[in-house]
């Protein structure tokens, strides 16, 4: 197609879209607008009942770069909606893309220059925050204290905002995405696809982090990312209500990551994943230590539990533990949690 540019033969951007006529037409300008441009624009409609689909065949015809849309034949669901998408586009690097947020001009640019710098298989950028209308209300925290994330200084259930990430598509090749574990928010589901390459691209090497905005993160209805308060209160009531069952979700999710990577270690031969996958396995003990605590009857069940997690050194710091900080926090959850409902599942 004439006028593409050769420079950005190389990048996909991947839209999964669902009812969106209200922004999507700015967050297309945006793309349209980047000073590298994409080789294209592959965007997959989870049936939208809204003007979705004509905006995207609207901006296609006149679009800088090749746009291709798929109507799912049924409902997919945001994540896995997006893993399509994905699996579709057919560039080296794919940047995920969100329908209502706005692409500063050099976030392509910007994030592929920082992977060709660091060799790094994922890269991810601070982000403006703006209202309904588009007007400025803040700035997102800095997401990351490091430039490069890799060994001990990867976070195991860190995950950035997938609208902010670009992926090397090698991360789709070395490990199946339709082998991934459960999520931690939405458990009856898959892990989400931003958290799934957070993860692999941890396995197989770094991701690189640019502290800077690349891209503004509208705030509309429920989203309040960057806004919120947590109280004191607000996390008394988590940890009676909620905490052991977030501990009993994670260990589950960290026993099936370490049995995936158990299973597929013998074919690859990346030193990276195999220090990695061993760290997961560790991860996995802690959790089971942790689930134990809060699976037991009574308050000096749990705390026995845990003098004995603390004894066994469950609790050192580093990658797969938690330090004095998250020990006090496991004692106070153990004398106010509620114990968890059992897994039927």
């Amino acid at each position: 197609m004439e006028g593409i540019s050769v420079q950005a033969a190389h990048v996909s951007v991947a839209m999964a879209t669902y009812n969106g006529e209200r922004f999507i037409a700015e967050q297309l300008r945006s793309l349209a607008a980047q000073e590298r441009l994409p080789a294209e624009l592959v965007i997959c409609d989870d049936l939208s009942t809204d003007r979705t689909v004509a905006i995207i065949e609207t901006f296609a015809r006149t679009a800088p770069f090749p746009v291709r849309l798929y109507r799912n034949d049924m409902r997919l669901r945001f994540s896995e909606n997006f893993m399509k998408a994905i699996r579709l586009c057919e560039s080296r690097y794919i940047a995920f893309c969100d329908q209502d947020d706005i692409w500063h001009p050099a976030k392509i640019a910007r994030s592929l220059d920082a992977m060709a710098a660091t060799g790094a298989l994922m890269c991810s950028h601070r982000v403006d925050l703006i209202d309904d209308a588009g007007a400025a209300i803040g700035q997102s925290a800095n997401l990351s204290k490091r430039a490069i994330l890799q060994g001990r200084t990867f976070e195991p259930w860190g995950v950035f905002l997938g609208f902010t990430c670009t992926i090397d598509r090698r991360l789709l090749q070395w490990i199946d995405p339709a082998a991934r574990p459960r999520d931690l928010i939405e458990y009856d589901r898959p892990m989400s696809h931003d958290r799934w390459f957070y993860l692999v691209a941890g396995l197989f090497g770094s991701i690189c982090y640019i502290d800077e905005p690349l891209a503004s993160y509208r705030q509309h209805g429920g989203n309040v990312f960057g806004r919120t308060r947590t109280t004191m209160i607000g996390r008394v009531r988590k940890a009676v209500e909620k905490y052991p069952t977030y501990i009993a979700q994670r260990q589950r999710i960290a026993a099936d990551t370490a049995r995936l990577l158990a299973s597929v270690r013998d074919g690859i031969e990346s030193p990276d994943f195999h220090t990695a996958a061993d760290r997961w396995s560790q991860v996995a003990a802690f959790y089971t230590a942790r689930h134990a605590v809060f699976s037991a009857p009574s308050v000096a069940a749990r705390l026995r539990r845990l003098y004995a997690a603390y004894r066994d050194r469950h609790y050192r710091p580093g990658w797969g533990g938690g330090g004095a900080t998250l020990i006090v926090q496991d004692a106070i959850a153990a004398v106010l949690a509620r114990r968890p409902a059992p897994d039927r599942r």
